[in-house]
């Protein structure tokens, strides 16, 4: 009875792993499936997209002279038009702006970042990332 207990015990906890196995392999599948990404725009304004690991990473640079702006960093999931924002203010010389990080994209949807400067009186610049396919 003893050794009937101890093989279904053993069964389970094997059949326990494997599963955990299986949904590891699948999240990190997603990842490395991962198509694209980088930066987009030019020397003082770039907006980038990229995955690590699992996590989708959202994020841009500016350099600017002038830091009398607000940047908007948008992340789109451009498969169901959802978006998140990220408003800062603008840094003086290179400046590294942090967007959102999403775990675990779903896989096959297509993602952009989009940074927007606003200098105020209606004088705004925009700059996309390419495409990321997660």
């Amino acid at each position: 009875m003893i050794t009937k207990r101890i093989a279904r015990a053993s069964t389970l906890a094997l059949a326990g792993a494997a599963l955990a196995g299986a949904f590891t392999l699948t999240g990190a599948g997603s990842a490395s499936a991962a198509s694209g990404g980088g930066c987009g725009g030019n020397g003082g304004q770039q907006a980038c997209i990229s995955v690590d690991g699992s996590t989708l990473i959202s994020d841009a640079y500016t350099n600017f002279a002038n830091s009398n702006c607000t940047i908007d960093l948008v992340l789109f999931d451009q498969t169901t038009g959802y978006r998140w924002d990220t408003m800062a203010g603008c840094g003086l010389g290179w400046t590294h702006y942090a967007g959102t990080t999403v775990p675990d994209p779903t896989p096959g949807h297509v993602y952009q970042t989009e940074l927007i400067v606003n200098w105020g009186a209606g004088n705004i610049g925009v700059t996309w990332s390419p495409t990321l396919t997660a």
